[in-house]
């Protein structure tokens, strides 16, 4: 028997079980038949306790009831011959005050008036409450969602005529469906049926979307576009724009990989040399580059044409489009505003490698697949291995992990943005000035950029309106000593010494002379060369630009655009000497630059220029 001396319908402690045998009882009360078996049973005038405790003897039944409630004192009698559970039970507590419920093989005990009391006040608190969802003009809402407030797992929906069923115990009803306000109900005392109107929201209807060929409000659009708005991509910590909308536009693949610019896809493989889409940023033709180099903070929306129409607008090449819009200033007191973090990173994922030993049991393994008659420690004695494993002898059984060795675990992030806005109702206009810098995992490599946007807009008269922009983007690359490529840390096993403990570098591999493969592509090795390099990309963008409105309702547009590229790069590679021997120490041959020390320059150069020019008639019939 199982008993607690709390009181079940008070809000003090009691022991878990108890409590939730005591409500699935008391509140739910739920009915569940009775186990199979029979008792037998022949006592006149003894205590509950008793017949209690045989009854859990003659079967697999446990009694739970509340001490300060339950009195078991009680004189009884029962006479039982082959008898059902329930058969004893009704006896025992026939006129006793008590009742009971049979909950598995727990027999919970309670007051016969708390049940009925607990019963009662269920039966006021829930209501049953219909009604039907329809919209503004009278038409049934289909699979609106109707929830309990306060109680988010009570709900339902509409059906096809807008009607629900609900029962519920709070006081309030909240309403929703997509592209409608939602609503709160108030579940009043005697109303069991509630008509609910649900009006438009009319604020994501009206929301204007750039295409290509102006702009247009959501609920006039009909092609497959898709909008990205600055609150989306400012709350991301990232310094590349591609990776910030990752994830937030359905049907948009992007592509990011370590090292380079992400890659964007909208309707799978091209058949034109290219599946990436069409950049245009006010209007300009751009690329990938510098769609991604943008400063977050002066994005005004970003629009992705995904459907077939947008090659009726840019031709066959825009094998789908990404619209940018910059912001413009505003008929306003100047405002300044400033946005930057410092951040520091740390890599994600590492290259796992086996460990040295692993590495030499799997190769004796397979050896020994390969010639079983040469045994099975045809590569590493079962000694060797444990030299690996426990580093008693890392000159010749190292256990080497490169990334450990080469790269930095956490290296800093900066970015810095300072806006300013304002203007007349003659002229307006939007500055910014960015920083980015990233320090890299590789030690001595550094990335930043700098951002300049300047966006002017002035109305010469009713009918004419002149505007103009400049977007400059520099971003450079500094690289002080040599860099490892990334694939030998995984093409050098961790059984080649990176340094002996002569201050040579690595010409052991598990005990044996390493390869000239190996001893040339040792990445701390790599990094300690001399070299250094020294990259520049500027991208300049220029727009002018006016609206003509010679009539009512008609729009003419022209833009003259001019863009520039320039690369500039520096490298110098130094001359290296051979790897010196651990144990001859005589230089290796084919393991050092021989050629002289070098310096490199390379320079690119380009420029075009567009003109566009568009007209817009509204009819209104």
């Amino acid at each position: 028997m199982k008993k607690t001396n709390q009181r079940l319908f008070y809000p003090q402690k009691v022991k878990r079980q108890l409590f939730c045998a005591l409500v699935a009882c008391a509140v739910c009360a739920i009915p569940v038949n009775a186990q199979s078996g029979t008792i037998s049973l022949n006592k006149s005038n003894v205590s509950m306790h008793t017949i209690m405790q045989e009854v859990e003897g003659q079967s697999d039944y446990t009694f739970f009831y509340n001490d300060n409630q339950i009195k078991l004192d009680k004189k009884v009698s029962v006479k039982a011959q082959n008898a059902t559970i329930e058969q004893v039970l009704a006896q025992m507590f026939k006129n006793s005050g008590y009742t009971y419920k049979i909950v598995n093989n727990q027999i919970i005990v309670s007051k016969a008036n708390a049940v009925a009391a607990v019963e009662k006040q269920q039966q006021q608190q829930a209501k049953k409450v219909t009604g039907c969802v329809k919209d503004a003009l009278g038409e049934p809402i289909i699979g609106a969602s109707v929830v309990e407030k306060g109680a988010p797992t009570n709900g339902t929906i509409t059906d096809f005529d807008g009607n629900f069923t609900l029962t519920v115990s709070g006081n309030e009803l909240q309403i929703s469906y997509i592209g409608y306000l939602p609503q709160v109900v108030k579940v009043q005392s005697g109303v069991t049926s509630y008509n609910v109107t649900l009006k438009e929201d009319t604020k994501t209807l009206d929301e204007v979307v750039v295409i290509g060929y102006g702009t247009q409000k959501k609920v006039n659009l009909t092609g497959a576009v898709a909008s990205v708005s600055t609150d989306d991509i400012k709350a991301r910590v990232q310094t590349n724009v591609l990776s910030a909308v990752q994830g937030t536009v359905p049907g948009v693949t992007i592509i990011s990989r370590p090292g380079s610019t992400p890659s964007i896809n909208f309707r799978g493989r091209g058949n034109l040399g290219t599946s990436a889409p069409l950049y245009v940023i006010d209007g300009a033709i751009a690329d990938a580059t510098v769609f991604s180099n943008l400063d977050p903070n002066t994005i005004e929306s970003i629009s992705f044409l995904k459907d077939a129409a947008s090659s009726a607008i840019y031709g066959s090449r825009a094998y789908g489009v990404v619209l940018v819009t910059t912001k413009g200033g505003k008929a306003e007191k100047m405002n300044v505003a400033y946005s930057g973090y410092v951040g520091v990173k740390t890599p994600t994922y590492l290259p796992d490698v086996l460990d040295s030993w692993d590495y030499a049991t799997l190769l004796n393994e397979a050896k020994y697949n390969a010639n079983p008659s040469g045994g099975k420690n045809q590569a590493y004695t079962n000694e060797e291995i444990g030299w690996f494993r426990d580093g008693s002898n890392p000159d010749y059984y190292p256990n080497t992990n490169w990334a450990d060795l080469v790269l930095d675990k956490h290296v800093l992030t900066t970015q810095h943005s300072l806006n300013f806005s304002g203007g007349s109702e003659k002229v307006r206009f939007f500055s910014s000035v960015g920083y980015v810098f990233n320090d890299n995992f590789m030690p001595g490599v550094t990335d930043d950029r700098y951002n300049l946007n300047l966006n002017l807009q002035s109305d010469v008269t009713k009918w004419l309106t002149l505007k103009t922009g400049v977007k400059y983007i520099r971003n450079s690359s500094d690289t002080k000593n040599g860099t490892p490529w990334i694939a030998n840390f995984v093409l050098v096993p961790s059984i080649m010494v990176a340094q002996q403990s002569n201050g040579e570098w690595g010409s052991i591999a598990g005990g044996k002379d390493a390869t000239q493969t190996f001893m040339n592509s040792n990445p701390l090795r790599t990094l300690s060369f001399d070299n250094w390099s020294k990259s520049t990309t500027e991208n300049t963008m220029y727009d002018l630009g006016f609206d003509l409105k010679p009539i009512e309702n008609l729009v003419i547009s022209g833009q003259l655009d001019y863009k520039r590229y320039e690369y500039k790069s520096k490298s110098y590679s130094a001359e290296y000497p051979e790897v010196v021997h651990f144990e001859t120490g005589k230089e290796i041959p084919g393991t050092g630059n021989s050629s002289p020390n070098s310096m490199s320059m390379y320079w690119i150069s380009n420029s075009n220029m567009m003109t566009t020019l568009t007209a817009k008639y509204d009819l209104k019939l």
